[in-house]
């Protein structure tokens, strides 16, 4: 598939009005930058959409540079460097799940060419380009091991003891060697060879290297000796400490919450603290993980380990093409920038948010921008068996098949590192494609994510609602007071990765007397979490349940940005039926369903809700999968904390056995549990329920709801029941 000829990134997903904007971009020559705001969700018809005078707007330089992927470790020498040493040992403790998931891995390395290696998983010593010794034997997988190289002025070595001697093969290699003097001062590189163009960030550090490595390493070190097995056995198995050798380089990478995650804290005396580059996991395992606490801010020492990848980015650091403020009368709302040349254009969507004391809309969107993250460049389609998933055609969009094996685009949350771990981290500095204005996803055919929420966009602008638009990192960052003044507040389809500051911002508002619309599905389900506001990057850890394309690895459910659980939020009391009443029920690409309205949809005292809504069943239709309630559902559920009150006012029924219930309620796999043809509890339910202090809240409880919004222009029962619930809200809180 041929690389796209314009590639575009902002550095921040939203802005206020008159902040400037970094628009960075990978292309060869000029390229064409405008602004305008986005208010069609065709990308094929863009009638509503309205261009902005930006004095910005222009044609500027633009270049492909490298991207800054792949994570390591850089720090100097302390005080017992020197230029001629006649003997040295590389060392550090390594694990990975796939020793030989890259031909060539470094562990450790010094400026001036010295490096322990790993070569189609063996461990080596090499002199540049010159392999001096090797183990003669690969890596155990999944197993902590000491592994060193070492030199002096008559041989040359690599060891390697597992840490657990019933898992794994030691190996002592010894070679003549004529050896020669090693310079001790330069830098000293971890996971990675020649790391080079290092930048801090306003929040972590970004930068280049070679040959990265894929595992995990705790207490990376070298020293001015060469170690004897006895020696080598006692730090292997704790009883001698890198710190009681001639230490000249050493990193401590136990995390402590509240600590930068960017800086390696040093062992050896008069040693400045190392950077940990590109955003390398830490609060991972180490060696001497017991399993009797889960918790790394209670036992740090046995979460002594950063898991480090060559596929981990936090900030491409392509080059800004241009570094304007937006114009100062910029109302509220998404945008794109709009990036171009004679080949091809990029699209980037930024979301223009109000300044407190600006004047507001009485209704606010809430673009989900943090499931964005966790989806963003997915690949799941590759390799996938589809007819295991849908009966549905799978059409797989050019834009996703080009980045497929490509690090420079990044990975989703949803896939796998090169060493079988899961992805815990997700950037908004890269090019995000599916992140864009009419992108179809594969699976449904059919807008997904930010796409599927330009539905929303586009039908407030036709039904002539005025709102302001925000992020949800704005509802993470500013709170309850930021939402106060809205009389609605609508989530946009799919908000399933929520901070517990959004979830409590979103309560109290509710709770306050707002107006709380939830018109999707999955919603509030992952405990996330944020390592860095600038740049944004976002943190999961799945732990073992849930619907999951991964789990973490034992003991790593602790977030490293919150020091709290992760997991799902129903297995920490805040399900999301406490918030929304309805709650994740069942996922599947079959054919969408509509609703069939209860008895309670007949009572006068809905009649507000269900007024002109002319149709039974109600969304039989839709550009998602042909109806409104499909791809991922939600239900009530009282006893996971639906209110005792709410009405149930329609619910989905007929689902295809491609409809599955989430696997947390599934506690025996047993014959014959089906899906939606034997499952009564495999639909979607329309909830509306008032709160003691004034709120109420509206839910539909279904991804595809928002696609059923513009059929027939607008002419049918989901447009009319949303548009009834929207006015009302607005109307009671203007008396």
């Amino acid at each position: 598939m041929r690389t796209p000829s314009v590639r575009a990134y902002t550095d921040r997903l939203s802005y206020e009005r008159g902040d400037v904007v970094g628009v960075h971009v990978h292309a060869d020559g000029p390229v064409d930058v405008r602004l305008v705001r986005l208010l069609s969700s065709s990308a094929a018809d863009t009638t509503l959409d309205r261009a902005v005078d930006w004095a910005a707007a222009g044609r500027y330089d633009a270049s492909s540079g490298p991207t800054c992927v792949g994570s390591f470790l850089q720090g100097a020498p302390g005080a017992a460097g020197r230029a001629d040493a006649g003997a040295v040992t590389l060392g550090a403790f390594a694990w990975s799940g796939d020793v030989a998931a890259h031909r060539v891995q470094t562990l450790i390395a010094l400026e001036d060419g010295l490096a322990l290696q790993l070569l189609d998983g063996e461990p080596v010593l090499v002199d540049g380009e010159r392999r001096v010794a090797s183990a003669g034997q690969r890596l155990a997988d999944h197993q902590w091991h000491l592994v060193v190289g070492f030199v002096d002025g008559a041989a040359a070595g690599v060891a390697v003891i597992p840490v657990d001697p019933l898992r794994g093969v030691a190996a002592h290699t010894r070679v003549p060697d004529g050896g020669r003097r090693v310079d001790l001062t330069g830098t000293v590189t971890a996971a990675a060879r020649a790391g080079r163009a290092v930048e801090a960030l306003d929040e972590g550090t970004c930068g280049l290297a070679d040959e990265h490595f894929t595992g995990k390493l705790e207490r990376p070190f070298v020293c001015a000796a060469v170690l004897s097995e006895a020696e080598l056995a006692a730090v292997a198995d704790g009883r001698l400490d890198v710190t009681e050798l001639e230490l000249v380089t050493g990193w401590d990478l136990a995390f402590r919450h509240g600590e930068q995650p960017a800086a390696a804290r040093p062992l050896a005396a008069g040693q400045p603290a190392g950077c940990l580059v590109n955003g390398p996991a830490r609060a991972v395992t180490g060696r001497t993980f017991t399993g009797r606490s889960l918790d790394f801010t209670v036992v740090p020492d046995q979460y002594a380990a950063a898991h480090f990848h060559a596929t981990d980015l936090v900030d491409a650091r392509w080059a800004a093409a241009l570094s304007a403020p937006l114009p100062e009368d910029l109302p509220s709302g998404v945008y794109g920038v709009v990036v171009s040349n004679d080949d091809g254009e990029d699209v980037v969507p930024i979301t223009v948010v109000p300044k407190d004391d600006d004047a507001r809309n009485r209704v606010l969107v809430v673009l989900p921008t943090f499931t964005y993250l966790a989806y963003a460049n997915e690949a799941l389609f590759n390799g996938l068996d589809s007819s295991a998933m849908t009966d549905q055609e799978i059409v797989v969009a050019d834009e996703d098949l080009a980045h497929v094996g490509d690090a420079s685009y990044g990975l989703s949350m949803y896939d796998h590192h090169p060493d079988g771990s899961g992805v815990m981290l997700s950037a908004a500095r890269r090019q995000i494609v599916n992140m864009r204005r009419g992108y179809r996803m594969w699976i449904v055919d059919a807008g997904r994510a930010f796409s599927s929420d330009m539905y929303l966009i586009e039908w407030l602008a036709r039904r002539g609602i005025e709102v302001d638009v925000v992020t949800d990192h704005e509802v993470h960052r500013r709170g309850a007071e930021y939402l106060k003044p809205y009389a609605a507040v609508v989530s946009g389809s799919h908000p399933e990765y929520t901070s517990e500051e959004m979830l409590d911002a979103l309560t109290a508002y509710r709770d306050g007397g707002g107006g709380l619309l939830y018109l999707g599905g999955n919603g509030w389900y992952w405990v996330t979490g944020v390592v860095s506001d600038a740049p944004l990057v976002v943190e999961i850890r799945r732990g073992q349940a849930g619907v999951r394309c991964w789990e973490s690895m034992p003991g790593e459910v602790t977030l490293m940005s919150t020091g709290l659980p992760g997991g799902l939020w129903r297995h920490r009391g805040r399900a999301p039926q406490e918030l929304a009443g309805v709650g994740f029920a069942a996922q599947g690409w079959g054919r969408s369903e509509p609703y069939y309205p209860s008895e309670a949809a007949a009572d006068p005292a809905y009649a507000w809700i269900m007024d002109g809504v002319d149709e039974d069943p109600i969304g039989a239709y839709g550009a998602v999968m042909g109806g409104a309630a499909g791809d991922e559902i939600d239900r009530a559920d009282v006893a996971l904390g639906t209110p005792r009150d709410a009405v149930v006012l329609a619910s989905s029924r007929g689902h295809s056995n491609f409809y599955q219930r989430v696997v947390e309620e599934v506690a025996m796999n047993l014959p014959d549990h089906g899906g939606g043809e034997q499952d009564p509890e495999v639909h979607a339910d329309i909830v509306y329920f008032r709160t003691p202090g004034g709120g109420e809240v509206f839910s539909t409880g279904s991804i595809a709801w928002s696609g059923s919004l513009l059929h027939d222009e607008g002419r049918n029962g989901v447009s009319r029941m949303t548009e009834n619930v929207i006015r009302a809200f607005v109307a009671r809180r203007e008396a």
